[in-house]
C-alpha cells in the first residue's frame, strides 16, 4: 500500500505547489492545445454568455435583466434562458456590452482558455508521475461526458469559478488558509452553492476559526453589495435560483436523478426525502472514514486524501449540479485512477468517458425508460463509483493505528 505521504502534492519550501519535471508536462500541454483547437467550433454557441451579454445591455437600457421579455426585446430574438446570478455580477460583463456579440464571444472564450490553462497548471502540480499526467490528458478531454468541453460550448463561468476553487484548494493543501478563505467566497459569489466548500477548513481543527470567520465575512460582504445596489433584484435572484428544476444530462444532480426515477407515481416530497436520506448516508460514511483516519498513523499526511473524499461527497449531495460542474473533481479522478489496479483503471476510465449523447442505450433498450435515464446520469454515477473507490482506499489507509 502506497503511503499518503507519497501521494500528496509536492510543496516548495515556504512556497506554493512545485512543478513537476518538464518531461512530464507534455500531456498537459497537449490537452490545452487540443482544447484551443476545438474551441473555434464553440465561438458561435456559448448561449450562457449570450444571456450575460444581453443582461448587461438590458441593465444599461434601464430594463429588468431578470425578465426574459426584456432580454428578448434587447436581443431582437427569443431568449428563453433567464439571467440567474446576483445583480452585482452584471458589472463584470458591462465591458462586453460595448462590443458586438461576435467580438464579445471571442474575447470571452479567450479569457476562458486562459483560465483553463491556469487550471491545467494547478492540476499538473498535483500529478506525481507521467502515468498521472497521461490519465489527466484522457480525463480532461473525455471525462465525465467531456465536462470541460460542455463548459466551453455553453459559455458558462465554470472555468473561472473552478480556477478560484482550485487556487484555494492548492493554498489549503500548502498551508495558506487565509488565501483559501478568500478564494472560495469569490468563487461562490455568482452561484452560492460552492460556498459549502469553505467547510473544508474544518479539517484544520482550531486553526480554522480565523479563516472561517474571514470567509464568512467576505461572502456576506460580496452578497451585501448586490443587496445594497438593488434589494428588489437581489430578492428576485434568490427566488429564481430556488425555483430552478433542471434535470437530465445537462443538470445531473442526485436530487434530479431521484426525481426522474420516482416520476409522478409518488407525491412531490418523496424524492426530496430520499435525497435527504442519501445525503445523510454519504456524509455519515465520509464522517466514519474521517474518524478512522484520525486514529491512524498517517493522520498528519492526509490533507489531500481527505479533500478528495470531501469533493466527491460534495458533488453527490449538492441539490443542483450542471454537466460542467464535474470539472471540480477532474484531478481527484486522476489521482484515484492512477492508484488503481489495471482492471480497475480500465473500467474506471471507460465509465468516466461514456457519452450521454450515445444512441446505444435506446438501441439496446428501445422500450425501457430506466436504462436510457441512467445513461443520461452516467457522469454522476462515475462520481459515485469514484466515491466508493475512495472509501475503499480510506479503509486501507486507516488500517495502521496510532501506537498506544
Amino acid at each position: 500500500m502506497t503511503t499518503l505521504e507519497e501521494e500528496v502534492p509536492r510543496v516548495r519550501a515556504g512556497g506554493f505547489l512545485s512543478l513537476a519535471p518538464a518531461a512530464k508536462w507534455w500531456p498537459v500541454v497537449l490537452a490545452l492545445l487540443l482544447c484551443v483547437v476545438a474551441s473555434w467550433k464553440v465561438i458561435a454557441a456559448q448561449w450562457d454568455f449570450e444571456v450575460y451579454y444581453y443582461a448587461a445591455r438590458v441593465l444599461r437600457a434601464g430594463l429588468d435583466p431578470y425578465s426574459t421579455q426584456s432580454l428578448t426585446k434587447v436581443a431582437g430574438k427569443p431568449m428563453p434562458l433567464p439571467f440567474v446570478y446576483p445583480p452585482a455580477f452584471l458589472t463584470l460583463f458591462a465591458p462586453f456590452a460595448s462590443l458586438s456579440l461576435a467580438a464579445a464571444k471571442a474575447v470571452y472564450l479567450g479569457a476562458k482558455l486562459a483560465a483553463l490553462a491556469g487550471l491545467l497548471v494547478i492540476w499538473g502540480c498535483f500529478c506525481r508521475s507521467s502515468r498521472e499526467t497521461l490519465i489527466l490528458l484522457v480525463v480532461v478531454l473525455l471525462g465525465f461526458s467531456a465536462t470541460i468541453f460542455s463548459d466551453l460550448y455553453a459559455g458558462n463561468i465554470a472555468c473561472f469559478e473552478q480556477l478560484l476553487v482550485w487556487l484555494g484548494i492548492a493554498a489549503l493543501v500548502t498551508g495558506r488558509r487565509m488565501l483559501f478563505a478568500v478564494a472560495i467566497p469569490l468563487a461562490a459569489a455568482p452561484k452560492i452553492l460552492p460556498m459549502a466548500l469553505v467547510l473544508l477548513l474544518l479539517f484544520e481543527g482550531r486553526k480554522a476559526i480565523r479563516p472561517l470567520l474571514l470567509s464568512a465575512g467576505a461572502f456576506l460582504a460580496i452578497q451585501g453589495i448586490s443587496l445594497a445596489v438593488s434589494p428588489a433584484r437581489t430578492a428576485r435572484f434568490f427566488n429564481m435560483a430556488s425555483a430552478l428544476d433542471e434535470r437530465g444530462h445537462a443538470a445531473p444532480s442526485s436530487l434530479a436523478l431521484l426525481r426522474d426515477i420516482v416520476g409522478s407515481a409518488f407525491r412531490p416530497w418523496v424524492p426530496l426525502v430520499l435525497y435527504c436520506v442519501m445525503a445523510a448516508c454519504i456524509l455519515g460514511v465520509f464522517g466514519f472514514c474521517f474518524l478512522r483516519l484520525r486514529k491512524s498513523e498517517t493522520w498528519e499526511k492526509v490533507p489531500w486524501f481527505l479533500l478528495s473524499g470531501a469533493l466527491l461527497s460534495y458533488l453527490l449531495i449538492i441539490p443542483r449540479l450542471k454537466n460542467y460542474g464535474f470539472v471540480l473533481v477532474v484531478p481527484v479522478a486522476v489521482w484515484l485512477l492512477a492508484r488503481a489496479q489495471r482492471g480497475t483503471l480500465l473500467m474506471g476510465t471507460l465509465l468516466l468517458c461514456l457519452s450521454t449523447t450515445s444512441p446505444l442505450p435506446k438501441a439496446l433498450f428501445p422500450h425501457s425508460q430506466f436504462w436510457p435515464l441512467l445513461w443520461e446520469y452516467n457522469a454522476l454515477l462515475s462520481v459515485f463509483a469514484l466515491w466508493l473507490l475512495w472509501c475503499s482506499e480510506a479503509k486501507g489507509f486507516a488500517g495502521e493505528r496510532k501506537p498506544g
